[in-house]
């Protein structure tokens, strides 16, 4: 059964917090070599774009890791989720570069306009213009029933996983 809205955007959350420690504690130990500066261009030159690289690699692993070798990050475990291909295998590394190629820059600008909203930066309608992309590609999703644009481009699919009964 496809899984719903709610539980995705829910183990979406559980998966973003998830990264933002690892990020967090990943540029910590690199804060390290920086005297505890910020690691921009003015402190680290040039290296400030291998660290972003190091970032969105590590985010990259992530989903890769957990997609290609059991269908769930841990989020989805916890929302009893499962990407899988139409014929039920799980995905492979192409299929999760095109997923996460589609869904990132839908998320990122979601995410942008409500930090820009909270900070002050801007105002209501340009929270409302970045997170209408991912609005429309959840309500695709509710109105269709044939998956976001991240599951279209990326032929993949999330459904619910049945729980496992506790052990006797």
């Amino acid at each position: 059964m496809t899984a719903g809205s709610f539980r995705r955007l829910a183990a979406g959350v559980y998966d973003g917090l998830l990264l933002l420690a690892v990020l967090m504690l990943s540029t910590a130990a690199l804060q390290a070599f920086t005297g505890g500066a910020a690691i921009t261009y003015e402190s680290v030159g040039a290296w400030e774009y291998v660290y972003r690289a190091a970032m969105a690699a590590l985010v990259a692993a992530y989903y890769g890791v957990a997609w290609t070798r059991r269908g769930q990050t841990l989020g989805m475990k916890a929302w009893k989720l499962r990407v899988e291909r139409p014929d039920g295998a799980l995905p492979g590394w192409g299929d999760v570069l095109r997923r996460l190629g589609c869904a990132a820059p839908l998320y990122l600008l979601a995410i942008a306009g409500v930090l820009a909203f909270m900070t002050r930066l801007a105002g209501p309608l340009a929270l409302v213009a970045c997170c209408v992309p991912l609005a429309a590609s959840y309500a695709w999703l509710t109105l269709r029933g044939t998956g976001t644009l991240h599951d279209l481009a990326s032929r993949t699919r999330v459904v619910r996983v049945a729980a496992t009964p506790p052990p006797t």
